[in-house]
């Protein structure tokens, strides 16, 4: 699937519109909003770019649901309108990266800057997952677990499920030392093309094609998956960045909602 960046009231929201027309309302936010309620103290505002999201999906869910997000490969499916707990904004799930559900009128969040923002989405089942995979995360293996969930709890099978992985630091920016280098070594040492050694202390790890490559194993098609090759480190035109703003960075959204 291709995906296209389209300005819509002075903002400019990434989409991908064949996963629309299949039933699976999305975008991402870019740097024309910060939607992070940690990032953005002006609740007003954050809302009316909540708002906005929904207009460029043409969606009005009843509820938004997103996880305390805390970098662990924490999957949390959602059945009904009460579970976790309530926010500014709608409902949250504590210590969660990632949230399965089947629910309608439910919209889904995840908030990044330079990690690496995952759908998953099963035209079949109409089932959805709307996951935020940092390193951390990545290291856990939490798209994995999204889609074991989605084939364990939904009767999904793998190659029906479409996968997105969205704009993240790329695998020229994300430099990392030994330490953390080598947590990647071991956990995927089969991949070890994806940590460049750059300097006698430096290296390059690519997380979006770590990603991709758990989610072939896991089953899902490669003619099912699109990755969108935006570096949010690269593009300041466009993205926030932690990596490069530091403490003055904003936070981007995934927001996805089951069509009608």
């Amino acid at each position: 699937m291709e995906y296209r960046i389209k300005e819509t009231n002075g903002k400019r929201f990434i989409y991908l519109p064949e996963l629309q027309e299949l039933g699976l309302k999305h975008c991402f936010t870019t740097r024309d909003m910060d939607v992070g309620s940690s990032t953005n103290p002006d609740r007003d505002l954050l809302q009316s770019y909540i708002d906005e999201a929904y207009e460029f999906m043409d969606e009005k869910p009843r509820l938004l649901y997103n996880g305390y997000q805390a970098h662990t490969g924490n999957i949390r499916t959602l059945s009904s309108f009460e579970e976790g707990k309530e926010g500014a904004y709608g409902r949250f799930i504590p210590n969660t990266d990632g949230l399965v559900t089947d629910m309608n009128q439910v919209a889904l969040l995840t908030r990044f800057a330079d990690c690496v923002p995952v759908i998953l989405f099963d035209p079949v089942k109409k089932v959805q997952g709307n996951i935020h995979s940092g390193w951390k995360g990545t290291l856990e293996g939490i798209v994995e677990n999204g889609v074991d969930v989605m084939v364990v709890e939904y009767g999904s099978a793998p190659e029906d499920i479409i996968a997105v992985i969205g704009p993240a630091i790329g695998k020229d920016d994300f430099m990392v030392r030994l330490d953390v280098s080598s947590l990647f070594n071991r956990r995927f040492p089969r991949w070890g093309d994806l940590v460049r050694q750059v300097t006698d202390e430096q290296y390059l790890v690519d997380l979006q094609e770590i990603n991709r490559r758990m989610l072939l194993e896991m089953g899902i098609k490669e003619k099912n998956m699109t990755v969108i090759d935006i570096s949010t480190y690269e593009r300041d035109d466009l993205c926030h960045s932690y990596r490069r703003d530091g403490q003055k960075y904003g936070l981007m959204g995934l927001f996805t909602v089951l069509g009608r």
